[in-house]
């Protein structure tokens, strides 16, 4: 239950507003109710010192920071490489997979996502989409990414996810229950939705591919340290626990749990031989697109384990478009609200973009990217408009199959006022 003396105090302030104490009180009362009842058991939480001692019970190298080059990283990817290496010899995987090297990420993007369901179906049907080494995923992106990781014999249950559902496949409104409780919507309906495509056949299928030296990498925020972190689902696919394809969902509904709307995921965590909880939510809320920390350096374990560098490519698809888009904005609270975290989003993409670029440039490699189109110019008439992602995935489709990527991203706020204003 929660504390009787935030309950009192929020009483006392608003009784004391002229003519309100008969209507209010009444609503105080049933909102400390659900205050206290709807947030759920007590969380036993990591001491901030120690966020980065936690394991996850039976599963070696799970997961990582996203934001930092540590010796769990460095020691995943030799193993990465190691595997590669291994299965090239066996005959598991190509010759060609020593030479070079294809990445996907797929952005965060709700509904939009559809544009990238579209593409990589698309994609398939022009016929010279690779197997990509690392697939990585946020929010929408992470539902998408499995699928991705698969390949093309995965595209009917991909096209299925993102045009066949709607707004009540997705979430519940909580109402009153959801304003004082952990997130707006209950995302149930959404975790149910997980579960039937992610299925034990799934699970054993992208384990298999782990063993081969690929990795399939989904990001979620951990609120609490408010810092990204990468989990990698083909190592926890392939691992002992009994629980691993609860755990992969749990990990995958976390990574599109927009804060406050849905409620954040409590993932079990192991310190000192000691049960602990830490609460991730989407990881949109700290990028919108990610392949790997900034300075990694993956030459020098190419160099190790192939004897030499291989040429390197990755893609990104955006689910969102990336030029600004002119609208009557409602002037009210809420109105003002959500065009201003549109905006937001919108240019922190076009940052993550950029940095993406940069780090791809400094390994020698090339970045190609796909975006909504700017003629497609349909809006969703609500958050999961299933006609509107119908079409929105015809128009990715239409996209990967003319092979439409892009090169060069578009310019920033700041870089935008430098070419109108030289010097």
């Amino acid at each position: 239950m929660g504390d009787p003396r935030a309950i009192s105090l929020s009483a006392t302030i608003f009784t004391r507003i002229q003519g309100f104490r008969s209507s209010i009180m009444p609503l105080l009362f049933a909102s400390g109710l659900l205050t206290a009842c709807v947030t759920g058991p007590e969380r036993i939480s990591v001491p901030a010192e120690q966020a980065s001692a936690v394991q996850i019970e039976h599963v070696d190298l799970a997961r990582f920071w996203g934001d930092e080059v540590t010796p769990t990283l460095r020691s995943l990817i030799a193993q990465q490489y190691k595997q590669t290496h291994d299965a090239v010899r066996s005959g598991r995987r190509p010759r060609t997979a020593v030479n070079h090297v294809d990445f996907l990420a797929i952005s965060g993007g709700g509904a939009d996502g559809a544009f990238a369901a579209g593409y990589l179906t698309g994609w398939s049907e022009r016929g010279n989409r690779p197997q990509f080494e690392v697939v990585t995923g946020v929010s929408t992106g992470a539902l998408a990414a499995p699928f991705a990781f698969l390949g093309p014999s995965h595209d009917r249950e991909l096209r299925e996810v993102f045009t066949q559902y709607g707004d009540r496949d997705i979430y519940r409104n909580l109402g009153l229950f959801g304003v004082m409780g952990r997130g707006l919507y209950d995302n149930g309906p959404l975790r149910q939705l997980i579960g039937r495509y992610l299925t034990e056949e799934m699970v054993t299928e992208i384990a298999a591919q782990y063993r081969i030296g690929r990795r399939l990498l989904i990001q979620t925020t951990n609120i609490d340290a408010q810092r990204p972190v990468v989990w990698d689902l083909s190592a926890i696919a392939a691992s002992a626990r009994a629980d691993r394809r609860e755990h992969m969902i749990d990990i995958l509904l976390a990574s599109a749990a927009i804060p406050a709307v849905f409620p954040p995921v409590r993932i079990d965590v192991r310190l000192d031989s000691q049960a602990r909880q830490e609460l991730h939510v989407d990881g949109g809320t700290v990028a919108q697109i990610f392949f790997a920390p900034p300075n990694i350096e993956l030459s020098g374990y190419e160099k190790r384990y192939f004897g030499h560098a291989r040429s390197r490519t990755l893609y990104l698809i955006r689910n969102g478009r990336l030029t600004p888009e002119y609208a009557a904005t409602e002037e009210t609270a809420l109105g003002i609200a959500r065009r201003s975290i549109e905006t937001l989003i919108k240019y922190q993409a076009i940052s993550d973009l950029v940095r993406l670029q940069l780090q791809t440039t400094a390994a020698r490699g090339q970045l190609y990217y796909a975006s909504i189109p700017d003629q497609f110019t349909l809006s969703p008439k609500s958050e999961f408009d299933r006609r509107y992602m119908q079409q929105l995935f015809a128009a990715g489709h239409d996209e990967g199959r003319l092979g439409r990527w892009r090169k060069q991203p578009p310019l920033t706020p700041v870089q935008a006022a430098e070419q109108r204003n030289p010097g």
